[in-house]
């Protein structure tokens, strides 16, 4: 039998033509002759099964990650796409050092304009979810440092979903809540999509906690700084989305349009703590006072930031003779506001007090109204950005091989950005920087062996994949990337990769201009006190910035095991080398203060005064890991009123809704990172980021262990999710003393349980409302796991108390959700 995919939008069609009833015999086969001489040979017609691909799938040689099916996806709970990614975070991370971003998001296995465009669709419109490795992306004109998810949804769907939503920790503090609601259409390619989002969370001050960063003032009427300095922000964001999506030609054979808008607004308030002076009477003695007073108006210091967000994206896909062709393209404008106030200068109410002609304990409503403090008044900063990206694609089968039809993908595009800035405190520092990015490139997927097609099918299928590009930033010239991997499919079950990127990258505009921002007041840990202080920060961008150079080998791993309706096992291996990184600059330890003594700012008794936290240069970065792991899923039979198992192993087509049964699902991964480290210059050092340096104030584990599992049985619901980070430190030991911050291993676990109320036959006779409804009850940080942090005498640091690592500790979000 000879099995031939067709990639049609049709149902699989079988055309069976034989002249004889012995099916199963070969055609050259003896058979009795037409005269019934036996043993004369007579040659069978052929048996031709032709097959289509799942609308919508990737054709590409890598097998996917995962696959979902409708079952699985409804056992997640999950209320929109954007929720489902975020459960499905173990399956859709990347391994890779590259991988941090977002996914590349692919609808119907075609690119879309942006990721707004199918994040506000429900759950339920999904057909089917393909989790497919990194090196897929190379086939859609992105560079392969993140995996590719594709959603295939249903050929007709409508439904309009109403959704709110309140959380808050279990210690209480602040209070969260979200409104939302959608409506999307499906019919073929027709779609359409709106989807209102409102959401609100009040704020979290360092007194609420318990914990303060400032020191205590020493005279009892004086207010508490912790009142006003915000562990968590006062925020509010608006967002409104909409997409429409149409088919071309007849019976959308000609291809689809889409168009897509957003306008998004967040508010954020902070409160910055209080000013402070430390006053000296003529006789030595001191006082640390905090500076508040009510009835003067006389408060704390506000950071409040503003930003505003307006985007337009279309797509467009059609044929040409042969080849697909895509293209899109966005424009997005952006908008951000900062206002800070800056501390107030006390030098002339210090210097009377050393003179006696204010007493250091007075109140604190004599000492504001002596006029002996001039105000700091606020600095604003602004950033306005604009971006257009485009971007087409043409994808093609130029040649047939003897290992089948070769591909190839050719890519064009061009982008505009253009980053203005302007700050009022340091109106030298403004800045305006645009940049052009004309790019292109071309994919080329060549079959060497294939089992399909019977040319050196004992060894299985064996495909390589060659891809080059070339842009050309108006700012820095021509960057260069390439990449060539190789994919054997040993057997249908075991597949093996590897692959080798090569690749270019300028740093973004807001590393090279934004505007400079000084925060004052900020708690830092100095290592070379081993004390908590109060510094002032200043951030901005670094026109000195010069292009990476990365090279990435990767090495793969998957076998589909023989047992239960889904299950895979998957290993990839990471060697990534760059050259000439750009990165945020360094947490302060000895080695960083070394390597960069002129961002670091100490009086004349070395205490920690600013620090100049633009970004830098580092000379090369190394990361070699091993992540592998395991994603099981099986379905769970329906059982009758009697307790009897019903359809079968599974419960076959009884699973649905109202239909009864369920499905389980374990999915586990494990990290082991070998190298990870950073030559900060070509004369050193070199920070060992798994012995003892830091880049953040998080260090760098060894080990990282990632899970996602659930059960889902006639309506009802769990998902676990868990994450354990192992044991790690940074090495205070060079400053003569040890300084050295030991991080405890931490595990966390989050949990969602969920009733699909519309599956309980009593609920929905008594309250027909409740039909196609659900309520759900998340809980995060199930057992309040904190991060320990110590010093080298056992203590934390105030700024590594847990309460300022994680102030929203156990978390609980309920929530009531409704298609009409």
């Amino acid at each position: 039998m000879i099995i031939r995919p067709t990639f049609g939008a049709s149902a699989a069609i079988a055309v069976i033509a034989c002249s004889s009833p012995a099916l199963a015999q070969n055609g050259s086969d003896a058979q009795p002759g037409e005269n019934g001489v036996e043993g004369e040979p007579v040659t069978l017609d052929e048996i031709v099964v032709i097959a289509p691909r799942l609308r919508g799938s990737v054709d590409a040689p890598q097998a996917p990650v995962a696959v979902l099916d409708e079952e699985e996806i409804a056992g997640f709970g999950a209320g929109s796409i954007a929720e489902l990614v975020e459960q499905l975070a173990p399956q859709v991370g990347s391994g890779s050092g590259r991988g941090g971003g977002r996914p590349v998001f692919l609808l119907n296995g075609q690119r879309v304009s942006s990721y707004r465009e199918l994040f506000n669709y429900p759950p339920e419109a999904i057909a089917r979810v393909e989790v497919l490795p990194e090196e897929v992306a190379l086939r859609f004109g992105y560079p392969a440092t993140q995996r590719v998810v594709n959603f295939i949804l249903k050929d007709n769907f409508s439904a309009l979903t109403a959704e709110v939503e309140y959380g808050q920790p279990i210690d209480g503090g602040y209070a969260t809540n979200e409104q939302e609601v959608s409506l999307a259409q499906i019919s073929g390619r027709n779609r359409l999509n709106i989807a209102l989002e409102l959401e609100d969370s009040s704020g979290l001050t360092e007194a609420e906690r318990g914990v303060s960063s400032a020191p205590m003032p020493v005279f009892g009427d004086d207010a508490n700084p912790a009142r006003f300095r915000s562990l968590v922000a006062d925020t509010r964001d608006f967002a409104l989305n909409g997409n429409w999506s149409t088919g071309l030609g007849e019976d959308g054979g000609g291809g689809s349009l889409s168009f897509n808008g957003a306008i998004t607004r967040s508010d954020s308030v902070a409160l910055a703590g209080l000013d402070t002076v430390t006053l000296t009477a003529p006789d030595g003695a001191s006082a640390y006072r905090a500076l508040y007073s009510a009835a003067l108006g006389y408060g704390a210091r506000v950071r409040d930031v503003q930003s505003n967000g307006f985007e337009l994206g279309t797509a467009f896909s059609t044929r040409l003779g042969d080849w697909d062709l895509t293209a899109t393209g966005k424009w997005t404008h952006s908008e951000n506001r900062t206002r800070s106030d800056v501390g107030a200068d006390t030098a002339a109410l210090a210097a009377a007090a050393q003179a006696g002609a204010v007493a250091i304990g007075a109140p604190v409503g004599d000492l504001l109204a002596a006029g002996l403090i001039r105000p700091g008044g606020s600095e604003l900063s602004r950033t306005n950005g604009e971006n257009a990206t485009s971007l087409v694609t043409l994808v093609g089968r130029p040649a047939e091989l003897p290992g089948g039809e070769m591909t190839m993908t050719l890519t064009a595009g061009y982008d505009w950005q253009n980053v203005v800035g302007r700050n009022t405190r340091n109106p030298a520092s403004a800045s305006d920087l645009t940049r052009g990015d004309a790019n292109a490139g071309v994919t080329l997927g060549i079959p060497i062996t294939s089992r399909r097609a019977g040319f050196l099918d004992a060894v299985g299928d064996i495909t390589l994949d060659l891809s080059g590009g070339a842009r050309h930033l108006s700012d820095f010239g021509m960057l260069y990337s390439g990449s060539a991997g190789v994919n054997w499919g040993v057997t249908e079950r075991l597949g093996l990769n590897a692959s080798f990127n090569y690749r270019e990258a300028a740093p973004s505009l807001s590393q090279l201009g934004a505007p400079r921002i000084v925060t004052v007041g900020a708690t830092v840990f100095d290592f070379a006190s081993g004390q908590t202080v109060l510094a002032n920060l200043i951030s901005g961008g670094n026109p000195d910035l010069v292009a990476e150079r990365q090279g990435d080998w990767k090495f793969g791993a998957n076998y589909d095991l023989p047992f239960l309706d889904r299950s895979r096992v998957i290993a990839e291996y990471f060697d990534e080398t760059s050259k000439n990184v750009s990165s945020a600059f360094p947490i302060l330890t000895p080695a960083t203060e070394a390597a960069f003594p002129g961002r670091v700012i100490r009086d004349g008794a070395g205490n920690l005064v600013a620090i100049d936290q633009r970004p830098v240069t580092f000379a090369e970065q190394n990361g070699r890991s091993l992540r592998y792991g395991f994603d099981l899923s099986d379905r769970i039979a329906a059982r009758d009123k009697d307790g009897a198992q019903k359809g079968g192993r599974g419960g076959g087509p009884g699973f649905g809704r109202n239909e009864g049964g369920g499905r389980w699902q374990l999915g586990f991964y494990h990290t082991i990172r070998f190298q990870q480290d950073v030559l900060v210059s070509d004369n050193g050092p070199r920070l060992d980021l798994l012995d003892g340096a830091a880049l953040s104030g998080n260090p760098t584990a060894r080990h990282q262990f990632e899970m996602n599992g659930g059960i889902f049985y006639e309506g009802i619901g769990l998902r676990l999710s868990g994450d354990y980070v192992g044991k790690s430190a940074i090495d205070g030991t060079l400053t003569g003393r040890d300084t050295t911050l030991t991080f405890d291993p931490i595990i966390r676990f989050d949990a969602r349980i969920f009733v699909d109320l519309g599956q309980q036959d009593s609920l929905v006779e008594k309250w027909g409302f409740l039909d196609n409804s659900r309520v759900s009850l998340r809980i995060d940080n199930i057992f309040d796991a904190q991060q320990r942090v110590t010093d080298a005498t056992g203590a934390v640091p105030v700024n590594y108390l847990p309460d300022f690592l994680d102030p929203a500790g156990t978390f609980f979000e309920i929530d009531f959700r409704k298609q009409f």
